[in-house]
Parts: C-alpha cells; sequence; structure tokens
C-alpha cells in the first residue's frame, strides 16, 4: 500500500512539472540549444579549444516567445571570437547565455551573457573580455 501511495505521489509531481511545459515549449527550447550548440561549435573553431555552451533557462522565464535566446547571445560569442582571433585563446572556456538582461560577466573562464531583446551584445562583451590576458 506505501509503495502505491508513493507511485502515485511521484506520478502527481512528474505530470504537474511535466505539464508546466507543453510540447512546444520544449521544442523551442531544443531549437534554440542546438543553436547555441552551433554557434558555439564555430567559436570554438576560432580559438582552436572546446568551449562548452548552455543556456540558464531559469533567468529566461520573461523571455519574449517570439525572440531567440541564441541569437542574442551569438553577439556576445562574436567578441570571444574576435579576441581569440587577436591570439588570446584562453579567455573563455564555457560560455552561458542567459535571458535577463544582465550583460557580459566573466568569472574565471566562464563568460556569463545576460541577453536583453534586440542588442546583440557583442561591444559590451569585448569590452568586459578585450582587455584580459
Amino acid at each position: 500500500m506505501r509503495k502505491r501511495a508513493a507511485i502515485s505521489v511521484f506520478l502527481v509531481l512528474l505530470s504537474g512539472s511535466a505539464g508546466a511545459q507543453s510540447l512546444r515549449d520544449l521544442r523551442a527550447r531544443d531549437a534554440e540549444e542546438r543553436a547555441l550548440s552551433r554557434e558555439a561549435a564555430y567559436t570554438s573553431k576560432i580559438c582552436g579549444r572546446a568551449i562548452d555552451a548552455s543556456i540558464d533557462w531559469r533567468s529566461a522565464e520573461q523571455w519574449p516567445e517570439k525572440e531567440s535566446l541564441a541569437e542574442a547571445c551569438d553577439g556576445a560569442l562574436g567578441a570571444v571570437e574576435t579576441v581569440c582571433r587577436a591570439g588570446r585563446t584562453n579567455i573563455v572556456s564555457s560560455f552561458v547565455c542567459a535571458g535577463d538582461g544582465a550583460g557580459p560577466s566573466l568569472s574565471g573562464t566562464t563568460l556569463r551573457y545576460g541577453a536583453s531583446p534586440g542588442r546583440n551584445g557583442y561591444a559590451a562583451t569585448l569590452a568586459t573580455i578585450g582587455g584580459r590576458d
């Protein structure tokens, strides 16, 4: 009896969390993650080293449905490419694309870019990472 109750509670919790996101939302997130992976792969190629990339979905809860978060973060990756082309390839090893409008921040070799709809982040990110060795 206890086992059934535990399974029932688990299924209710599971269905509640799964129901919070529609299949359309899950597909949109998957498309965004694939787009960011493609952009990060290109940046990795330019830099000659692997750069892991991820999306901070919790920060993007208010992100406009019709806007691409990965595209909004692409300018920040472009700034990383510029720095790598200048010969400084050790600045960034991981990249976090966020949707909170916070702009760029660098902690160790992790670059976090808090995108805003309609802005590309290239100049702000270049200013943040451009002067570092």
